[in-house]
């Protein structure tokens, strides 16, 4: 790989990185976070104050533009250091001391409810990585776990989480979302694994819950023995090997692939070779449909065309997924390749004018085909410029 092109594609991701986040005068987290009428500019699914929705400031498609800021930091910590501080400003933010002074998450800023579903859990593992052990974040993270985890608890609709909203015929995964007591078309989707195992594998790794990591590992297994397709690609979602959501689109299974890296980085030894196995597994089979440009199109399987186009946001979490795992020793570094060339795709060819262009907004898992809708490719849009600020933290390494 040319040096001086990859120096270059690093240039213009740090400077788009910067100008997204820390060099921004719109995205300052403090005022975003403390003003109902302020919204990130990356959140392309605000809402009028009068009607927020449920996940507002903490909504994961913020998240995981600080995860990836927090991701730039940890690769390099001096240089890093702005990158930390507005993260800490975001968390900060949205944490309140409650009448019994104990923090919590702010209803009022965050929007966080507990009777949603998979989606408010994934800024989450932000907490754990960020805390000293004893913070105010690990309080906040220990709530979570507990809506989560703990049979006992009712949440503030007066289910019980993990035993109305979990199955073991669906491997003991949670249903992606329960805000209607009653379950979506398909339970379980790729997205929510990402949303929810990789919290949950880091508390419970942090205090030493294996009952939970047997489940965490019962999930996985689930996942890639049921919603692998025999093309090599996942689906979507599904309830059954026999009922699925039939589309291999890119994000859902980026999501799955970046939960896969994230989850191993903290289990046990003893959980990480048929871990490894399935994560080569899933990257044999995206590798086997990565477009001549290096990128991925928005339905991976299927001809890029005017409104199945080649889609950044799924583009990025493959790079990433394959880069860490390269790092780590769970792939061969003859894999490396095909990620930089994403990386170098991305910058090329999809940051344009300053933004990050054809991330595909939103595609629900309900069995029609609502990948490709052409109104839905959206510059900046957080769930795509999260995962390419994870991806530059993984080129930087």
């Amino acid at each position: 790989m040319d040096q001086e092109r990859l120096d270059k594609a690093l240039k213009r991701a740090k400077d788009y990185v910067d100008g997204l986040t820390i060099a921004s005068g719109v995205n300052v987290p403090r005022e975003v976070v403390a003003d109902e009428h302020k919204f990130f500019t990356w959140d392309n699914e605000k809402r009028t104050p009068s009607a927020k929705p449920y996940l507002f400031d903490w909504s994961y498609y913020n998240g995981v533009v600080m995860e990836g800021l927090f991701d730039i930091y940890q690769a390099d910590p001096q240089a890093g250091a702005a990158y930390l501080a507005y993260v800490r400003k975001y968390m900060d933010g949205l944490i309140v001391t409650d009448e019994n002074g104990h923090k919590k998450l702010s209803r009022t800023r965050a929007g966080y409810v507990d009777h949603h579903g998979a989606d408010c859990y994934k800024t989450a593992a932000l907490l754990i990585r960020m805390s000293d052990g004893k913070d105010a974040y690990m309080e906040v993270a220990s709530q979570l776990y507990r809506d989560l985890t703990d049979e006992s608890h009712l949440n503030s609709k007066g289910n019980v989480v993990p035993r109305e909203f979990t199955e073991e015929a669906l491997g003991g995964n949670y249903w992606h979302s329960w805000a209607n007591g009653r379950p979506p078309k398909y339970k379980v989707w790729l997205d929510g694994i990402y949303m929810l195992q990789p919290f949950l594998a880091r508390y419970a790794a942090l205090v030493g819950d294996l009952e939970q990591l047997e489940r965490i590992r019962k999930r996985l297994d689930w996942v890639a023995d049921v919603m692998l397709a025999p093309n090599g690609m996942y689906y979507h979602a599904c309830n059954s090997r026999e009922d699925v959501c039939p589309y291999h689109w890119s994000r859902a299974m980026g999501w799955y692939g970046m939960a896969m890296v994230d989850i191993m980085e903290v289990l046990p030894e003893e959980y990480i070779e048929r871990r490894k196995e399935a994560l080569r597994i899933f990257v044999d089979g995206i590798l086997k449909y990565q477009d001549e440009t290096g990128l991925w199109a928005n339905l991976a399987d299927q001809p890029v065309t005017g409104t199945n186009r080649l889609e950044t946001s799924g583009t990025a979490m493959f790079v990433y997924t394959i880069l860490k795992g390269v790092r780590k020793g769970w792939l061969d570094v003859s894999c490396r390749e095909a990620a930089e060339r994403g990386f170098l795709a991305m910058t090329e060819k999809k940051l344009q004018g300053g933004a990050l262009q054809d991330i595909y907004l939103k595609a629900s898992a309900n069995n029609t085909n609502n990948y490709e809708i052409p109104a839905y490719y959206l510059p900046d849009e957080g769930k795509g410029s999260g995962p390419f600020l994870m991806a530059y933290s993984e080129m930087l390494y």
